[in-house]
């Protein structure tokens, strides 16, 4: 039989069997077959794609809350300085205080330069000995024929142990290339003894100005010496860089600018996720329409678990969120009182810290925050790991019974079709038979006639 030309299907039943009909009774039971899976196919991509939606929220939440689990906010100081005889930083944790500094000396380094110029930095020396001594240490660096003034340079900065720094410095006229020896650091203990057995430094080498001395200051009236002019062992967490003689007052005080800017963006992220999750699983009876996870009880213990949280931490001194202006509203959501996390601030900023960040790092409304976060969002056995699984593998299953279904009624039609065009053909032939038997009967009548 031939089956070759199909698109004539319908020739020989007169229009009875055709690729129409066929084509209307494949999509029929298309759709009670095939299109039933891929409307259960299609859900779950919906569910997919908002939970990878709500997903993306939570992770800005993340972000936010670890950011307010680090001691940057809470260390933020503002300095207020009057003078400018000294400046100071600040690192990690600062208690508000006011200190007055007068500084009376400097540290200073101890110079050399050499008497006598040279010509040139290649000038050659005579041979000898430079001797160096400083903080009980004797340096003594040996001097040969043909060294250069660039070659005792080198020689010196690298047989001192980083005390010394030599260099070479041109200060004009007909031999201006001059010999500088230096002490690293300040203080007395770094004061330089030099000399020299090479009869290039006959005239010898000097000291510039006065020895190298200790810094001498006082602290709201404490006189104290140091030998450099950074001291950072005198308050925790902080440096005070003397900078001139002169007297300076300093106001260091808490800044709580950071904290603030921290929670409401927390509170922005935290409703952010709320809203989402609220809208995702409502159900509006008016127009009788339910949000895509209307029902699941896994995503809605999401929102139960942040907001247990929030509502129920309490420091060790019996503080709750309430008390700083953080209040969990009807619908979930949090507001924010910046004036009465303000007020309590200035009461105890102590408090503050010690119930958003505990000192432990495990029972502050963040670091809880952060560890339930950790279990709902990437944990392998948290919640939307667990759906994201759920809604993969029914994926891959409606996607398997997909391919199946639509093999299935392809295979199936493909045999309605042959079968349809054998039917045409043997009706077509039928029909072709009738006919002439028809005219043969016609034409024996003709002859009686």
């Amino acid at each position: 039989m031939d089956f070759g030309a199909l698109s004539t299907l319908g020739l020989g039943s007169q229009g009875v069997l055709t690729n129409d009909i066929i084509d209307k009774l494949k999509e029929a039971d298309k759709a009670s077959i095939v299109t039933p899976v891929e409307n259960k196919k299609e859900k779950v991509e919906n569910k997919k794609s908002e939970l990878d939606e709500i997903k993306s929220l939570i992770s800005k939440l993340n972000t936010s809350v670890t950011n307010m689990t680090y001691d940057t906010p809470y260390d933020t100081v503002t300095k207020d300085i009057s003078g400018d005889s000294v400046s100071i930083t600040t690192n990690g944790s600062v208690k508000e205080q006011s200190i007055s500094i007068d500084v009376t000396q400097l540290a200073t380094k101890d110079i050399f330069e050499s008497n006598d110029g040279f010509a040139s930095k290649d000038a050659a020396l005579k041979s000898g000995d430079f001797k160096i001594s400083i903080d009980g240490q004797d340096y003594s660096i040996n001097i040969e024929d043909g060294d250069t003034l660039e070659d005792l340079v080198d020689k010196i900065n690298k047989e001192t142990d980083s005390k010394v720094e030599a260099s070479i410095l041109n200060v004009g006229g007909n031999d201006p290339y001059k010999l500088i020896v230096k002490s690293v650091k300040t203080g007395e203990k770094n004061q330089l003894t030099i000399s020299s057995t090479s009869d290039s430094f006959s005239n010898d080498i000097s000291r510039i100005g006065d020895p190298a001395h200790d810094a001498i200051f006082k602290v709201d009236g404490v006189q104290i010496q140091r030998s450099t002019n950074t001291i950072d062992d005198l308050m925790d967490n902080i440096t005070i860089n003397l900078e001139k003689v002169g007297k300076s007052d300093i106001s260091i005080k808490k800044d709580n600018s950071k904290i603030i800017e921290g929670i409401e963006d927390f509170v922005e992220k935290f409703n952010s996720v709320i809203n989402k999750i609220n809208e995702d699983t409502k159900y509006d009876s008016k127009k009788k329409e339910a949000g895509i996870f209307q029902g699941n009880s896994d995503i809605r213990s999401i929102t139960r678990s942040l907001q247990d949280i929030v509502a129920t931490t309490i420091s060790k001194d019996s503080k709750m969120a309430g008390d700083f202006g953080l209040e969990v509203q009807r619908d979930g959501t949090l507001t924010f009182d910046k004036d009465k996390f303000n007020k309590a601030y200035e009461e105890n900023s102590s408090q503050v810290e010690e119930f958003f960040k505990a000192s432990n790092a495990t029972d502050g409304m963040f670091n809880k925050l952060e560890s339930k976060l950790f279990d709902i969002n990437i944990s392998s056995s948290g919640t939307i790991k667990t759906l994201e699984k759920s809604f993969e593998d029914s994926i891959n299953r409606y996607s398997e019974e997909l391919t199946k279904a639509q093999d299935r009624l392809d295979r199936q039609y493909d045999i309605l079709t042959k079968k349809f065009a054998s039917y045409d053909k043997i009706m077509g032939q039928l029909s072709s038979q009738s006919a002439t038997l028809d005219n043969m009967i016609k034409a024996q009548f003709a002859q009686k006639d």
